[in-house]
């Protein structure tokens, strides 16, 4: 038996220390037997052998001998044969595969008999297993990077790479001088573009934060790639930073973005020429008509014959059939560059629509044919609604011209309004308009709705038109939310008709009747016309001038300007836009930039042949008032100015002098017959001081006329007094406009106040 102490000695006993008390006592050691530790070898969970010199088995533990049940004839002498090769050449930590498990192979050779070795085996299948898992992951991460498109790579704080996938080093090869086996040096913009990418890769190496940018890369060609790189920085086992780097190649994305981009400028340069050929054509066509239309105006004012009437008004409606041309030809222009514009406001809809009707009553008598229908009215109890009147009526014009145009003496005109739905918030409703014409056969129904284009070829010659129309009335129609529909048949007429859902608007407080046409509002107004067309000049002289007004001329816009600064303060300026050197625009902001506040708020209202609305606000945008588009109506002038004229104020104000005079009326009226005899005379004086550039002489003047200016309250001249008797040489430029500003005053005055001497 083995023992673990020697044959017949004492069993040694520890002495017990002083505080051991027999709970905590330690137990003694106890002899093992040799059979007890024989079984702790047969009972060790991890399989142990024992061979002779010559291979075979001395010895096997429980877990030796059930190792071996289960495997294959072939497994076990596999396994076998290693174990006997391992014993032979006493391997240390060598593997061992049996089955589906593993273990680690150990030996140890001084046990007898002589020559013989024992085998322990450490079981290590979880190990293994896990390992090759995490092999395979490995793999599987690297077959990612290897194949993935973009670019991955670490970098250090040296600048060094790390790591980097096989995208990352096709680029370098790629770039020339980033490849370590290149002999190509870097070219200056290559070494900005490295200097740039460590200066990024400091940044986030010391603020530790995410950065994300693009940067481009110079290949050895010449080729310019753009990538966007998003950078994070990477803390390692020992504590060092690095640079994690993932690159996406977006150089094709930039090149279409650059292409898309290119292609909406190229499409905006298209659509802007358009615009400023059309705003352009608009100007060119309106000028000269605007000049024909208002010369014929002026002319039927005069006296004329019956046969010189019958010819003004052939021009007359001549002209306003050219300006109808022309305003089809801009709307069906407007309309295919998307830039057609709805206005939005209240209106009543059955009165609207009938008023647009009205002329055609007596147009279809004076043809013989039969014109008849239902009014929207009688089916439409609440016609308020909110849109566009102008184009609603401009729809319905179209189709009724178009009947009455191709129906012959004697057929008939049906037009039928009627509602079809009504909500709280909505009103339905369907016009149709029904001939007895020529109609149109069914392959060319759609060809009619084609701008320029008309049914027939000799439609033009026998009805003339543009053949816009109908295009232009279905594609308002189509912007309103409806279809506009067509039922004809050759030789037995057309009906056309649109249905139109509208959004409704509140009832409008019925207001005071406007003041009659041409109140005299006007008379004695001071108004410069800016325009570089002598026609148009005129027009406007003439028409102004019939108004009462006092009329001034400039030829362009900086002649406009100069007149605004140094004359007469005017009331209103209405100022052309298209002129040659300075035009509308420019010379309005020229005159909102006066010095002299009374000038610079002057009234400006733009006489434009751009019939846009966009360039209607833009000129509003710009600083003027208001916008009247050429060919102009008369009225619309007339009350556009009256609009923004501020009310005279009375050119003197006596009170002063009465409480002076102290209810001695004959001492007003010997002061106002004084100043009515002298001023004239010292006004002459100042104008011929002020021309010769006398500003000290003027001054004096000024200094001598000025208690009579106080005493009579002479209005709105105190400034120009106060600039004009304190002028330095620094003053000199604003000088003559104070001297105008002071004669106009006066003379409202000298106009005004013989109203005092009652009858005497």
């Amino acid at each position: 038996m083995l023992s673990l102490t020697a044959p017949g000695a004492p069993v040694p006993t520890a002495a017990p220390a002083p505080f051991d008390t027999p709970e905590l006592a330690v137990p003694r050691p106890q002899a093992i037997s040799f059979e007890a530790l024989a079984q702790i070898s047969e009972h060790n969970p991890n399989p142990v052998l024992r061979l002779d010199a010559n291979g075979r088995q001395l010895y096997a533990n429980l877990a030796a001998r059930c190792l071996g049940q289960g495997l294959p004839r072939r497994e076990q002498v596999r396994v076998r044969q290693q174990l006997r090769t391992a014993a032979r050449l006493g391997a240390i930590g060598q593997p061992l595969r049996v089955g589906e498990r593993y273990f680690q192979l150990s030996t140890i050779d001084t046990l007898p008999p002589p020559g013989s070795i024992t085998l322990y085996l450490a079981e290590t299948t979880d190990r293994v297993l896990i390992e090759q898992q995490m092999a395979e992951q490995q793999a599987f991460i690297s077959e990612i990077l290897a194949t993935m498109p973009n670019l991955v790579f670490v970098r250090d704080a040296a600048g060094n790479v790390v790591f980097e996938n096989h995208a990352t080093t096709e680029l370098r090869r790629l770039s020339g001088y980033m490849h370590p086996t290149a002999a190509q040096p870097a070219t200056p913009t290559q070494e900005q573009e490295r200097a740039s990418y460590h200066a990024r890769d400091a940044q986030v190496l010391a603020t530790g934060e995410s950065l994300a940018v693009e940067s481009s890369v110079t290949l050895a060609s010449g080729e310019q790639r753009c990538f966007y790189t998003a950078r994070r920085r990477l803390t390692r086992a020992d504590g060092t930073h690095q640079v994690l780097c993932v690159s996406t190649d977006i150089t094709e994305r930039q090149r279409a973005e650059h292409q898309l981009t290119q292609a909406k400028q190229d499409a905006e340069a298209a659509v802007q020429a358009r615009e400023n050929f059309l705003a352009n054509m608009s100007h060119e066509m309106r000028t000269p008509l605007n000049g024909v239309l208002g010369m014929t105006a002026q002319l039927a004012k005069t006296a004329l014959d019956a046969r010189q009437q019958e010819f003004v008004r052939t021009i007359r409606h001549s002209g306003q059939h050219l300006l109808g041309v022309i305003n089809d030809v801009l709307d069906m222009a407007k309309i295919t560059s998307g830039k057609l514009e709805l206005e939005e406001k209240a209106f009543n809809l059955c009165d609207s629509m009938g008023e647009a009707l009205r002329p055609f009553i007596a147009q279809a008598q004076e043809k013989g044919i039969h014109f008849a229908g239902t009014p929207l009215r009688t089916t439409c109890a609440y016609p308020w609604v909110l849109g566009d009147p102008l184009r609603l009526n401009q729809i319905l014009i179209n189709l009724v011209s178009n009947a009455i145009k191709f129906t012959s003496p004697g057929g008939r005109v049906i037009v039928i309004g009627e509602q079809l739905a009504e909500t709280a918030t909505q009103l339905t409703v369907r016009f149709s308009v029904q001939d007895t014409g020529i109609g149109i056969a069914p392959d060319k129904q759609e060809l009619i709705f084609e701008g320029f284009t008309q049914a027939y070829a000799d439609t033009a010659r026998l009805f003339g038109g543009t053949g816009l129309g109908l295009s232009i009335s279905r594609a308002l129609v189509q912007q309103l939310g409806g279809q506009l529909t067509l039922c004809s048949e050759a030789g037995q007429g057309s009906t056309f008709a649109f249905t139109l859902t509208l959004p409704k608007a509140p009832a409008p407080v019925v207001e005071a009747p406007l003041d009659a046409y041409d109140t005299g509002a006007l008379r004695g107004r001071h108004v410069l016309v800016v325009e570089d067309n002598e026609i148009n000049r005129t027009v406007a002289r003439l028409l102004l001038e019939g108004w009462g007004v006092v009329v001034d001329e400039a030829e362009d816009g900086a002649a406009g300007v100069a007149r605004v600064r140094y004359e007469l303060p005017y009331d209103a300026v209405l100022m052309d836009i298209q002129m040659p050197g300075l035009n509308g625009i420019d010379a309005t902001a020229a005159i909102r930039a006066l010095p002299d506040a009374l000038r610079a708020h002057t009234p400006i209202i733009a006489l434009t042949a751009n019939a846009f609305r966009a360039d209607r606000d833009r000129y509003l945008a710009a600083g003027l008032d208001a916008c009247l588009s050429k060919p102009f109506e008369e009225e619309d002038v007339y009350r556009t100015l009256v609009s923004l004229l501020a009310p005279v104020s009375p050119a003197y104000d006596l009170t002063k002098l009465r409480a002076l005079a102290r209810g001695r009326e004959a001492f007003v009226v010997k002061i106002v017959r004084s100043f009515l005899l002298n001023m004239p005379g010292s006004v002459a004086e100042l104008t011929a001081q002020a021309a010769a550039g006398q500003w000290a002489e003027a001054a004096k003047t000024v200094h001598h006329i000025k208690p009579s200016l106080e005493s009579l309250g002479i209005q709105h001249v105190a400034a120009a007094v106060q600039l004009l008797e304190n002028a330095t040489p620094a003053d000199y430029a604003q000088l003559p406009a104070a001297v105008a500003q002071l004669k106009a005053q006066v003379q409202r005055a000298l106009e005004a106040l013989p109203g005092e001497l009652g009858n005497e």
